[in-house]
């Protein structure tokens, strides 16, 4: 795809986003973009792991799997998300 004439590359892939109260509803862009690009993986579960886990400790499935029911319980959400790369050559 291009751009402007600058060659676009499409990562497409999963984010995982925060619950957004009524006063931050025309602020959603911002609060996702913001929060979500540190959660972007490939697949799902690339993205829940890289919002469950903290400190770099490997968490195996079983504790992923709760850590991932609590976050959802609380009201984050997972979404699907591209990630753009332009060539600027």
């Amino acid at each position: 795809m291009t751009q402007n004439n600058r060659k676009v590359y499409h990562i497409d892939g999963w984010v995982i986003v925060p619950p957004i109260s009524p006063w931050d509803v025309k602020h959603k862009d911002k609060i996702w973009t913001e929060i979500g690009y540190s959660t972007f993986g490939q697949t799902a579960g690339q993205a829940w792991r890289k919002h469950c886990q903290t400190n770099n400790v490997y968490l195996d499935s079983g504790e992923l799997s709760i850590r991932i029911q609590r976050w959802h319980d609380r009201g984050y959400r997972l979404k699907q998300a591209r990630m753009e790369i332009y060539d600027e050559n």
